[in-house]
């Protein structure tokens, strides 16, 4: 098959264990050293050292990682195989992850070749996802211009741009197009493009369609609108350019967009569709933009009360103007499975004793029932009857299936792939082991996934299994030494960071997200570098993020900072924490009025932070109990939040 198989013989490996810098024979009888042995062999394979590697093989045999070395010892000799021995490694190795990983290898090795017909082969033996374009040329090169034109097609119609991979393809199917038929295949795209708000890709495909230049020139410059919106024909692709244009105008000047808005609905007639989306997207700009004339705008817009969405910001701004009343009569309007929940089961409730300045029967009764629950307005009611809070937890875990879901191949993987710091891999091998677990000993799983200082696989994996009410596994104290420390240091509550880092990453020291933020606390690389010079530890690369050492220090340094500028308020701090405190400060320039902390939280105009500060501050009472630290879900100094609180 190849180098791989020619095995040294008994003595050989004795001579090899002698004369070799690093030995391959050293028994030390336990599993840190197949763990060195390991990774000097994928050391060895990266600088190209195949026979070095091979020769370690033999002290491997027994480790579970294995297979990873083949893998790269297969990839890195991949111009050197035949079918057979692909076949054999996939055989050998089936429905595990270094098989699919050899079979995507492989596949694009017979793609750079321009085997295409092996590929093919190969392909539809086991298709593989993302190579579409691979394999509408493929077709085309082995000549099924029939199949290749006809995948090609089906490709073509997403709002979305295709890789650079997929032009000849394409390029070639709307050649054998007559003009008519690709001017329609334009314009079914350049719909869909528009319909995904993508507006650049639908000024490239509208740019092949003849007479399209006046939508083009509203998709490139929003603003004509306000000049041509009038003199477009009537029909349903004005419609579509006109929407897309409104929602993009709504983000700058939308008192103007709103007043365009109905003088182009009198006009084209837009869909109930269209207007449901255009009022949605107006209403979250007036919302943010927290002028006084929103629940008037609310009211005049959704007179029907057919979006929940505006209903549930008619309530707020009615709690938020101590309107009780209208803030009752708002709540019966929402849909009845959004009624029964605990954010609005609490706020009638709320408004309901503010209403009489007394506490009702039927008030009592659902601040009681909410009192027996866990959350956020849990909490807040309990604080309300001046109640003890119930966690309600509640462990299922039987000790015996621990021992046995430890002995899962894929699980042992896991656990090694981890300790290698291959978090990416990890994950996808106690992936694949779940597939086969029963809840009882994903449970078992998620507890072993503690045991092995795992904490993130733990959340996620309780998670899996509807475990909600286990907080030992939904909520463990993780990095301890370092959250204690930090704390200290900053004079922070440690239950506070111990609940932000829970709500940021769920304590994955490998969490990146999709806009660039790293580690335990999800600090942005810009911040960091802006925390390192403040606190004087030197340039901080984005690899050390993903250090809890380093991750955690600078994510409680910049909390106590955020502390600081917002006078020791946990809520306006953690708003910060999540939206920056540029935004915070914005909305309370804009406060002119002192106001209860929970109406405050409830009127935040930016969704994600407010769901952030309730998910945390309830987080900071689950730590509060397991660390000993129980206090009030609110401080007094934070009941109510203050205009212009800015330092």
């Amino acid at each position: 098959m190849m180098k791989r198989q020619r095995r040294y013989v008994a003595v050989a490996l004795w001579l090899a264990c002698i004369f070799s810098a690093f030995s391959a024979c050293a028994n030390t009888g336990g599993v840190t050293r197949e763990r060195e042995v390991y990774r000097e062999a994928m050391r060895e394979i990266s600088r190209g050292r195949i026979e070095s590697a091979e020769r370690l093989l033999p002290a491997l045999q027994n480790y579970p990682l294995l297979p990873y070395v083949e893998l790269e010892l297969l990839k890195a000799q991949i111009h050197q195989l035949s079918d057979t021995s692909i076949d054999a490694f996939v055989n050998q190795y089936r429905d595990t992850i270094v098989a699919q990983r050899v079979k995507v290898a492989w596949l694009h090795h017979l793609r750079r070749k321009g085997d295409w017909e092996r590929f093919l082969r190969y392909y539809q033996r086991d298709p593989i996802a993302g190579l579409d374009c691979t394999v509408i040329n493929a077709l085309y090169a082995t000549g099924d211009t029939a199949a290749a034109q006809a995948k090609v097609a089906s490709t073509w119609l997403t709002g979305r741009s295709l890789p650079d991979e997929c032009d000849p393809a394409l390029k070639r199917w709307l050649g054998s197009l007559s003009a008519a038929e690709a001017q329609q295949q334009y314009w079914q795209r350049a719909r869909l493009a528009i319909d995904a708000e993508q507006h650049k890709l639908a000024i490239y495909l509208l740019g092949k369609v003849e007479n399209s230049r006046p939508l083009i020139e509203l998709l490139e410059s929003p603003e004509r609108l306000f000049k041509t919106g009038l003199l477009l024909p009537v029909n349903d692709d004005s419609r579509r350019v006109a929407v897309l244009t409104l929602k993009r105008l709504a983000r700058g000047d939308f008192e103007a967009t709103n007043s365009l808005w109905h003088q182009l609905d009198r006009h084209h007639s837009f869909s109930r569709k269209q207007n449901y989306e255009l009022r949605d997207a107006l209403a979250r700009q007036i919302i943010a933009s927290d002028i006084d004339y929103a629940r008037d705008w609310l009211n005049a817009n959704d007179p029907s009360f057919e979006d929940p969405y505006l209903t549930e910001w008619r309530v707020r701004l009615a709690l938020k103007y101590g309107d009780w009343d209208a803030a009752q009569q708002y709540i019966a309007m929402l849909p009845e499975n959004m009624r029964s929940k605990s954010d609005w089961r609490y706020w009638w409730a709320r408004a309901d004793i503010e209403k009489r300045q007394a506490v009702s029967d039927e008030a009592r009764g659902i601040l009681q029932q909410l009192a027996t629950e866990r959350g956020y307005y849990s909490f807040m009611a309990a604080d309300m009857l001046n109640q003890e809070y119930r966690l309600a937890s509640k462990r299922t875990l039987d000790p015996k299936l621990v021992e046995e879901v430890k002995q899962h191949s894929a699980i042992i993987r896991a656990r090694e792939l981890h300790w290698h710091g291959d978090h990416s891999t990890a994950k996808q091998e106690w992936s694949v082991g779940m597939r086969s677990l029963n809840k009882a000993e994903q449970v078992a799983a998620a507890q072993l996934a503690l045991d092995w200082e795992w904490p993130h696989q733990a959340i996620v994996t309780a998670i899996r299994a509807d475990e909600w009410d286990d907080l030992v596994l939904r909520f463990p104290t993780a990095y301890q030494k370092q959250f204690v420390r930090t704390a200290k240091r900053e004079n922070i509550d440690l239950k506070w960071i111990y609940a932000i880092a829970r709500q940021e990453s769920a304590f994955a020291a490998d969490a990146r997200s999709p806009v660039g933020a790293r580690g335990v606390m999800q600090i942005m690389p810009g911040t960091a570098t802006t925390l390192a010079r403040q606190m004087g530890t030197g340039r901080v690369s984005t690899a050390d993020l993903l250090e809890p050492d380093t991750n955690i220090a600078m994510g409680g340094y910049y909390l106590g900072k955020l502390l600081e500028r917002f006078d020791g308020n946990r809520i306006l701090a953690t708003a910060a924490y999540n939206a920056g405190p540029t935004r915070v400060e914005r909305v309370l320039l804009r406060q002119d009025r002192n106001l209860p902390a929970d109406i405050w939280i409830e009127n935040l105009p930016y969704g994600e932070t407010r769901e952030y500060i309730k998910n945390v501050l309830a987080f900071s009472v689950i730590y509060g109990v397991k660390l000993d630290l129980d206090k009030p879900i609110l401080a007094r100094h934070e009941r109510q939040i203050s205009p212009r609180q800015v330092n």
